[in-house]
């Protein structure tokens, strides 16, 4: 093999030199001949044709690998009108004075089409940008609803708008998802509380530039805010000017060794020193406009958008003063018509770069008389980048080559970088400058001296500054690094600025009546005054982002759900569609246990997609009572997004070593999240269903008679879509049919459906999939609606409102007020007071009026829940009622039977003895039923257990079972010292041996059984049972004892946990032999992970062919940056190894690259072996025309004596 490759290359190597031989053959044999005389045998010297000279700027040019600044571009505004003349420009050497030709664009183009894109589904925008010019920054940065602007990007990396436009381009806007000021709990009893006030989540601004002088350094964040530093001291944000206007923001920063200049969204100049924080508007004149500044000590260049350059100066006399004053020294016009574009700032001269690349060097210490002179430049050579240094100007041009030209001199000498890197990007403080080579990395230069590498190579860069024995850097995410060179120049660690301030709340007032407040970690406590029910507003003032602020949040205080609810008592229900159409209208809900109606059709809006119905982060649940107004938010996502894998650039060389980015589909970042979840009971597997905000049904794990409803019987290790119900079968099914609510049984599943009527999969071995049949079913079935002919009163427009499954048997409540029941009767829990085994529904009795004469005349069941072998419900008298077996006492009657009761019998209300401050109008709010025990909720904010109680499921802090309801403890204060003064529960949940609740402080607790991690603690194993509450813990700190779980909603399975989190997600833990915990895995957890639903892919490794790259630099979003390895020309596979939700995934393999072959050693037979030709016939071209010019030269010379 290496043979063979040995003789195709000496192959390559000799036809190369016989070409050239037989060229300068051919050459030589011209060159010899005799010259051709004219008429009188006079001799005529006759010019040879030659190709037309090119001037330096119309030289097309080869555009630089991706990323590089040198071919940037931005959606912007242009500096100049379109039609403005092209500069024109003297020869190389000549003095300011002369006249010059015109130079021509780069690629033929007077301008380029500048694209902007806001990625957000929205159309990009676009402009025409005069070619060499700068783009002006938009009026206003872009905005939307739920995300913060982080500047423009190029190939998913900051862009500098100091760049000039050579292409046409497009720039993409850099978004990051913002939270804002919550309340925990946002709801309240009318005699007060206590809350906690939580700000939004810090984060990182992404930086564009970056400048040094002395030990000041100033960054510019893309969304055009100012942050400056010192070596030793932490980033602080500079404010906008005194009276600034909305919307203002600062688009150039430049850096002096005392002062700091900005050039201002007005386009005007503001300076600030350290004894002036806030920057001040510079007097330049009523009309003076500028596009670019720059700064060196007490001079201050700016070119204005007539392409002018004006000097300003600090006086001597007050330049050691703590607020020296600018003033104008002179201003200069480029000969012609060249228009300036960037100047670069030094003690003795200035260095201009005009619209077409030319450099022009302006002399400072005879402001008054100098004009600019041109630089020698190579031609075809454009200059897109200058940088001052103490000494002289570092120039880079857009072949990726940086130049030095020191002071005095008029033509620049090559700066090159090792192993012919190019350059991307240069910098400068004092003496030190600073190089990105266009892999991203960090090199130090100083005049005389070789670049040295200035970083460790763990991340990729886009600018740098040298910051006094340190280096300060912009990463290719935009992303703030510092780190020392030691005495050797050798890089230290980078560590990452933190840039973000964390916000102050100053101040809350509710209804104009301060409330106290007490800061406590990163949030604030407040004590809630006295206040009648209903809605209110509470008023926050503070500092947020450099900035005061003042913010209204919605608090709800609570009407109590006490018996005899006041007739007529209802919630409204508004929705914002935040620009979608239609816009449903309000709904008026009853009170209590009234639910709204997920509003059909869906609202539609251009580019978007519609993700669901939300409540801040947190999809609504439409099958829960409405306890207080609402309004519902509509979640979209943007339609425009990429659904594949995808590499940039697919091509390079095969010397490798070029940058390349990957981005993986964006599909899986689409905002549905699941608004409900609930477990199932199979004691020996395990599985878990949900409800999406888009109104798909979803299921995971043990899937033996189809129980997760997508048409299969096999396990699934993630979530999958349960199937709508057939419409061949059921041809009424509405169009936009969605699932309400769901319900996951020991072996069957049950769903609400938007069309009223309840759909069941899974094991029918009893009749509880209620079809009338026996037969088991892998999609979803419609259950039958209740006997006309047995319930003649049944309404003509009856609808199911709420489903529960148990082990073998199912529960639904009615619009009429009953409950209906079938499947398995063994033990009387189908309470329609017999034993006997029902394939369809039957009604559950009413309780009997003789045994409970106080029952209201029209009694009704509101909520139901179905254990293993009993039953709950929860009476519109606010009692709670129940049936089935009753061994261990679950039946809450104060007492034990191993026979069945087959009819409702009333839940004993909590002992007044036992539980003196019971109040006097106490009532259940919610139930749900375990496996041999049972749980609520009561009005007083308690929760209540009776039951079975092996493993501590009652929560009372004993092992011992109970036959009437017991207080479940309150969490440990001692433990949980931040617990609130007024704490309660908002829901409960029964497992096999373990329960579940959501706290009022936003937490999720467990108690009971722990065998597999089911109570979230951080512990597993039989000795790890809890007979108390416990914090489930915070994913992101599970040895923190103190931090949980924030959640929304809890669902107890037979062995392992779900949860809806505060921040929308899903999350389990527990038993996960099946996959239940839907994480791609099958290993117990004990500790919350997220549901693998729509989360963001993290690539872990990639292979160019079978070569895996050696580092990954993460980028925008879930994309990395790699370097690719060397390989033979020819298209190979790139495989991407990536998890979801930190499970491994198969590798995607359906991307390509291409390898290039190298042009400096053609392969024989292929591409390079023609250039290599072309090359050596160019060659012989030369030397003809060289010997043949001085032969005729020589002879018109000789005629021209005679």
């Amino acid at each position: 093999m290496h043979l063979v490759s040995r003789l195709r290359r000496t192959l390559a190597m000799t036809i190369i030199l016989l070409g050239m031989l037989a060229g300068l053959g051919v050459a030589s044999a011209q060159a010899d001949a005799p010259v051709l005389t004219g008429g009188g045998g006079r001799q005529t010297p006759r010019v040879a044709e030659q190709t037309p000279g090119i001037s330096p700027s119309s030289t097309p040019e080869t555009p630089l690998p991706s990323p590089s600044p040198i071919q940037a571009a931005t959606p912007l505004s242009p500096t100049a009108s379109p039609g403005t003349p092209s500069s024109t420009t003297g020869a190389p050497g000549s003095t300011g004075s002369a006249q010059a030709k015109p130079a021509e664009n780069t690629d033929g183009q007077a301008s380029h089409i500048v694209r902007f894109d806001p990625a957000d589904g929205s159309k990009p925008t676009q402009t025409s940008v005069k070619t060499g010019t700068l783009a002006a920054a938009p009026q206003q940065n872009p905005q939307r609803e739920g995300f913060r602007f982080d500047g423009w990007t190029l190939d998913s990396q900051p862009f500098d708008l100091q760049t000039p436009i050579l292409q046409d381009t497009t720039l993409k806007a850099q978004w990051s998802k913002t939270t804002d000021w919550t309340l925990s709990p946002d709801h309240g009893p009318a005699t007060g509380g206590k809350l906690t006030i939580s700000p939004p989540d810090s984060k990182e601004p992404g930086f564009s530039s970056i400048h040094a002088a002395g030990d000041q350094t100033v960054g510019l964040t893309g969304d055009g805010r100012i942050h400056t530093w010192t070596q030793e001291s932490t980033p602080k944000q500079v404010p906008s000017p005194a009276q600034a206007p909305d919307g203002f923001r600062y688009l150039q920063v430049a850096a002096g060794s005392r002062r700091q200049a900005a050039l201002g969204s007005d386009q005007r100049i503001y300076t600030w020193n350290s004894g002036q924080p806030t920057p001040a508007i510079l007097d330049t004149g009523k009309d003076a406009r500028f596009t670019s500044i720059s700064m060196d000590n007490d001079l201050l260049l700016a070119v204005d958008r007539q392409g002018r350059v004006h000097a300003f100066r600090t006086s001597q006399a007050d330049s050691q003063g703590l607020n020296p004053k600018f003033l104008e020294q002179a201003a200069a016009s480029l000969p012609g018509q060249a228009q300036a574009v960037t100047a670069a700032a030094s003690a003795s001269q200035a260095l201009i770069v005009d619209a077409d690349g030319l450099a022009w060097t302006w002399e400072m210490s005879n402001l008054g008389k100098a004009k600019p002179a041109r630089v020698k430049q190579d031609p075809g050579m454009r200059i897109v980048q200058a940088q001052a240094l103490n000494q002289g100007f570092l120039l880079l041009d857009t072949n990726g080559q940086a130049r030095y030209l020191p002071d005095g001199k008029s033509s620049p000498t090559i700066v090159s970088l090792p192993d012919g890197e190019q350059t991307g990007t240069i910098n400068s403080s004092g003496d030190q400058a600073t190089i990105i080579d266009k892999h991203g990395h960090v090199w130090a230069w100083q005049p005389g001296e070789t670049p040295k590498r200035a970083d460790n190579g763990n991340q990729l860069y886009v600018q740098a500054a040298s910051t006094g024995g340190g280096i300060a850097a912009i990463s290719r995410q935009g992303s703030l690094y510092r780190w020392s060179l030691d005495t050797q120049g050798q890089p230290g660690k980078p560590d990452r600025l933190d840039t973000a301030q964390a916000p102050t709340l100053a101040s809350a007032s509710l209804d104009g009546q301060p409330i106290n407040l007490t800061a406590k970690n990163d949030a604030w406590q407040a004590g809630m005054p006295a206040r009648k029910p209903g809605q209110a507003a509470i008023l926050i003032t503070g500092r947020q982002d450099g900035q005061p602020f003042a913010r209204s949040l919605a608090y709800t205080v609570d009407q109590p759900l006490a018996r005899g609810a006041e007739p007529g008592s209802a919630f409204t229900v508004r929705f914002d569609t935040g620009g979608g159409n239609p816009k449903p209208a309000d709904q008026t809900v009853p009170s209590p246990y009234g639910r709204a109606k997920r509003p059909s059709p869906d609202p539609v809006r251009e580019g978007f997609l519609f993700d669901g119905w939300f409540t801040g982060d947190v999809a609504y649940d439409f099958s829960r009572p409405v306890d207080k107004d609402l309004t519902l938010a509509a979640h979209w996502t943007p339609a425009g997004r990429n659904t594949r894998w995808s590499i940039s650039p697919d091509k390079g060389s095969q010397l490798g070593r070029e940058p390349a980015t990957i981005t993986p589909p964006d599909s899986a970042s689409r905002g549905i999240r699941f608004s409900q979840v609930s477990g199932g009971k199979d004691p020996s597997y395990g599985f878990s269903l949900a409800v999406g905000s888009d109104g798909n049904a979803w299921a995971w794990g043990y899937n033996y008679n189809g129980r997760l409803g997508d048409g299969t019987r096999d396990d699934k290790h993630a979530p999958v879509m349960v199937l709508t119900p057939d419409r061949k079968t059921y041809p009424d099914l509405p169009a936009d049919f969605t699932y309400l609510q769901v319900s996951a049984g020991t072996y069957h599943s049950l769903a609400v459906g938007s069309d009223g009527n309840v759909y069941a999969w899974g094991h029918n071995g009893n009749g509880q999939l209620g079809i009338g049949t026996g037969s088991g079913q892998s999609t979803p079935v419609r259950v039958k609606t209740p006997d006309r002919k047995t319930y003649p009163d049944l309404p003509a427009d009856f609808t199911y409102l709420q489903v529960s499954a148990g082990w073998g048997h199912s529960l639904a409540v009615g619009s009429d007020g009953n409950v209906y029941a079938w499947g398995y009767n063994s033990q009387g829990q189908l309470g329609d007071g017999t034993s006997t085994e029902r394939h369809a529904p039957v009604r559950v009795r009413t309780p009997d009026r003789s045994t409970y004469p106080d029952l209201p005349a029209d009694f009704t069941y509101l909520q139901v829940s179905a254990g293993y072998l009993h039953s709950l419900a929860v009476g519109s008298d606010g009692n709670v009622y129940a049936w089935g077996y009753n061994d261990h006492g679950q039946l809450g009657n104060g007492t034990t039977s191993y026979s069945g009761q087959s009819t409702p019998v009333r839940v004993k209300t909590p002992d007044r003895k036992t539980y003196p401050d019971l109040p006097a109008d106490f009532t259940y709010l919610q139930v749900s039923a375990g496996w041999g025990y049972s749980l609520a909720l009561g009005s007083d904010g308690n929760a209540y257990a009776w039951g079975a109680n092996g493993y501590g499921a009652l929560g009372d802090g004993t092992g011992s079972s109970q036959s009437a309801p017991v207080r479940v403890k309150t969490p440990d204060r001692k433990t949980y010292p931040d617990l609130p003064a007024d704490f309660t529960y908002l829901q409960v949940s029964a497992g096999y041996l373990h329960s579940l609740a959501v706290g009022s402080d936003g937490y999720a607790y467990a108690w009971g059984n722990n065998g597999y991690g089911q109570l979230g603690n951080n512990s597993s194993g039989n000795y790890a049972n809890s007979s108390v509450p416990v914090r489930v813990r915070d994913p992101a700190s599970p040895g923190d004892a103190s931090k949980g779980l924030q959640a929304t909603q809890v669902s107890a399975g037979y062995h392992h946990s779900l949860a809806v989190g505060s921040d929308g997600n899903a999350w389990a833990w527990g038993r996960n032999s099946s996959g239940q915990l839907g994480d791609n895995s099958t290993d117990s957890k004990s500790v919350p992970v997220p549901v693998s639903f729509n989360l963001t892919p993290v690539i872990t490794g990639v292979r160019f062919d079978q070569t895996p790259v050696s580092g990954l630099t993460r980028g925008d979003g879930s994309s990395v940056t790699v370097t690719t390895p060397a390989h033979l020309p020819g298209t190979v596979t790139v495989s991407v190894d990536y998890t979801l939700g930190g499970a491994p995934q198969t590798p995607d393999t359906s991307l390509r690259y291409t390898y290039l072959p190298a042009g400096v050693l053609p392969q024989a037979g292929g591409e390079g072996i023609l250039l290599a030709l072309a090359t050596g016939m160019t060659g012989m071209g030369g030397v003809l025309a060289s010997r043949r010019h001085r032969q005729e030269t020589r002879q018109l010379s000789h005629a021209s004596h005679e």
